[in-house]
């Protein structure tokens, strides 16, 4: 579990958001570090609990709130070969030339070479004459 600062707007339980990086003012903003200092860019997090704490923000109409997130677990394809639920796999993009699919082929929130184990299969879908399972998945971190 991680402590950041979110916009009021973003601060309920549940709501998933994608962190892309610090903006301009956060360079110089005295909270930087338990903000943005706490997240990494690309990855996917997910609001859990919002504490009864909130401060001034230039960026986010004037308040953000104290929250503790997750990176939750994300659908990604995967080779069926290895596609079994309780294994940690090093994760490799599969190839599909469908861009319909690019949500689960290059979910956001998770790079290639990432550790993650498989949680459960919830579907499996065919791209380029092969066959690839649906994992929803949680990276392991180092």
């Amino acid at each position: 579990m991680v402590v950041t600062l979110v916009g009021e707007k973003l601060a309920k339980p549940g709501v998933e958001f994608i962190y892309y990086g610090p903006a301009d003012p956060c360079k110089t903003c005295r909270l930087a570090r338990v903000c943005v200092g706490n997240l990494e860019p690309g990855r996917r997090y997910k609001v859990l609990r919002i504490r009864n704490i909130e401060h001034s923000c230039p960026l986010h109409e004037g308040k953000v709130r104290v929250v503790d997130v997750v990176e939750p677990a994300i659908e990604v394809a995967i080779d069926p070969r290895y596609a079994i639920v309780g294994s940690k796999i090093t994760l490799s993009f599969v190839e599909c030339s469908d861009i319909d699919k690019e949500s689960v082929v290059k979910p956001e929130g998770l790079f290639e070479g990432d550790i993650v184990k498989i949680l459960e299969i919830v579907g499996e879908f065919e791209c380029d004459g092969k066959k690839y399972k649906i994992a929803k998945v949680m990276r392991e971190k180092e």
